[in-house]
């Protein structure tokens, strides 16, 4: 991994997620980078998306939700690669899914517990691979989520936030940072299984983000 040497724009962010899949919400809370202190909550079971912001301004505004909630897993057709990796000196193995000569993404989860732990997304430039980001996923809790961690933050309410249409659709954060990176994924025509495995792979409580490039 390489540090970024310019401060601006940030490299890396920090990120709690609660992701409940069986009662339909999830919530991300900004805590490092760009757009720290912001918090995104998507309400699949109420169809309602929210982003509030805290100190001197805050805010809160609420879109309808219209899209179904990413079910947590790996695509059946992702390739498992005869080797893995060490991470943290534990064995995991790398899941792939890959347009040849234009982009893959590699995903590790442990050989013990089948837990998700990195994500690389790698663009072809100039006869190599080159990673564009590397998401790693710490101190996961496989539990579900309290209501109170996927709740508004008081004193906001689902009336009292301005209404905003169109929602926010980088609360999805592969579709957000890589389309900063200008690889605009649906003009790319990426084929289903890749586009769901970066969505998918959001399955997780608490993940930190590394530009690498």
């Amino acid at each position: 991994k390489r540090t970024k040497s310019k401060p601006y724009p940030p490299w890396k962010k920090r990120i709690r997620l609660a992701y409940d899949y069986l009662n339909k919400r999830a919530r991300a809370d900004i805590m490092e980078g760009l757009d720290a202190g912001k918090n995104f909550t998507r309400r699949y079971d109420t169809k309602q998306d929210y982003v509030t912001t805290g100190g001197t301004f805050p805010s809160c505004q609420r879109s309808y939700l219209g899209e179904r909630m990413p079910l947590p897993k790996i695509p059946e057709d992702a390739a498992k690669q005869p080797s893995g990796a060490l991470i943290d000196d534990e064995p995991h193995d790398e899941y792939r899914v890959e347009i040849e000569g234009l982009d893959r993404v590699r995903v590790w989860v442990s050989a013990a517990t089948g837990r998700p732990r990195r994500l690389t997304n790698e663009n072809w430039v100039d006869g190599r691979w080159v990673a564009l980001m590397t998401y790693d996923l710490l101190d996961f809790e496989e539990v579900a989520p309290s209501e109170d961690a996927v709740a508004l933050d008081s004193p906001w309410t689902h009336e009292t936030c301005d209404r905003h249409v169109g929602g926010w659709p980088y609360l999805h954060l592969f579709h957000h940072y890589l389309l900063n990176n200008n690889l605009l994924l649906h003009q790319l025509e990426l084929p289903h299984s890749l586009l769901l495995l970066l969505h998918q792979f959001l399955a997780v409580f608490n993940l930190k983000l590394h530009w690498l490039i």
